[in-house]
C-alpha cells in the first residue's frame, strides 16, 4: 500500500488539544475531590476555587478548539455525517464480533490534489458531537451551581427534572444539578477512554505530537 507523509494537525490544533486534555484532567481531579470520590486531599481548602478557575480556562480553550474545528474541519465533522458515522460504527461492531467482514479504513490522501479524500475514522463524528453536548451540559450545570441567581431558569428546570425522577416528587435544584453534573463527568470519562483506545488502534496518537502522519495514497 502506497503511503505519503502529510501534515495532519496544525500547530494550533495540537496546542489546543493538549491544553483541553490537561485542563480536563485537572477539572476531573478537583471535581472528584469536591465530590468526595477519593479519600486523598490533593488541593485542600482551595479545591473549589481551583475547580472554578480551571473550569473557565477549560471552557475558553474548548470554545477556541470548537471554533477551529467548525471552521477548518467542518467537512469531516458535519452533523450531516452522523448517519454515515452510525452506520460505520454498527458495521465495525459487527466485524469486531466476527458477524460481518472486515471494515476497510476509509482514510486516504490524494497527493495530486494535495487534499484528504477522507481524514477521520467515521466514528469520530459521533465522538465529537457527544463531547460537545456533554461539555455544554456540564458547563451549564457547573455555572448554575456556582451562580444560582444568574442561572435560575436552569436551576428551576433541574429541580423539575429531578422531581420527575424522585418517587417523593420533591427535589431541590442544587441536588439535581449536582447529579447531572456528575453523570456527565462519568460519561465524558467513558468517551475519553474510548477516544484514547481508538487513536492508539488507528495509529493517530503520534500525529497529535508531531503533526505528521503517513496516509494511504488515493488517486481518483
Amino acid at each position: 500500500m502506497e503511503k505519503v507523509e502529510v501534515l495532519r494537525h496544525s500547530v494550533a490544533v495540537r496546542i489546543l488539544h493538549w491544553f483541553v486534555f490537561i485542563t480536563g484532567i485537572l477539572l476531573a481531579l478537583t471535581g472528584m475531590e469536591l465530590g468526595g470520590l477519593y479519600g486523598v486531599r490533593i488541593f485542600g481548602e482551595q479545591t473549589l476555587r481551583i475547580h472554578i478557575l480551571i473550569g473557565f480556562i477549560f471552557g475558553g480553550i474548548w470554545w477556541l478548539f470548537a471554533a477551529y474545528m467548525c471552521t477548518k474541519e467542518w467537512k469531516w465533522i458535519s452533523i450531516t455525517r452522523i448517519p454515515y458515522s452510525v452506520k460505520y460504527l454498527v458495521l465495525e461492531t459487527l466485524a469486531w464480533f466476527k458477524l460481518y467482514p472486515h471494515v476497510e479504513d476509509p482514510r486516504g490522501y490524494n497527493p495530486d490534489k494535495e487534499e484528504y479524500v477522507e481524514k477521520i475514522i467515521p466514528t469520530q463524528v459521533i465522538v465529537w458531537w457527544t463531547y460537545l453536548v456533554l461539555i455544554i451540559i456540564i458547563g451549564l450545570t457547573g455555572l448554575a451551581m456556582y451562580y444560582p441567581d444568574v442561572f435560575k431558569p436552569i436551576v428551576d428546570f433541574a429541580a423539575a427534572l429531578g422531581s420527575y425522577f424522585n418517587p417523593a416528587g420533591v427535589c431541590d435544584g442544587y441536588t439535581a444539578l449536582r447529579a447531572i453534573h456528575r453523570i456527565c463527568m462519568y460519561l465524558i470519562g467513558m468517551v475519553m477512554f474510548m477516544h484514547i483506545y481508538a487513536v492508539i488502534v488507528y495509529e493517530v496518537l503520534i500525529s497529535m505530537f508531531t503533526g505528521k502522519r503517513k496516509e494511504r495514497v488515493v488517486k481518483e
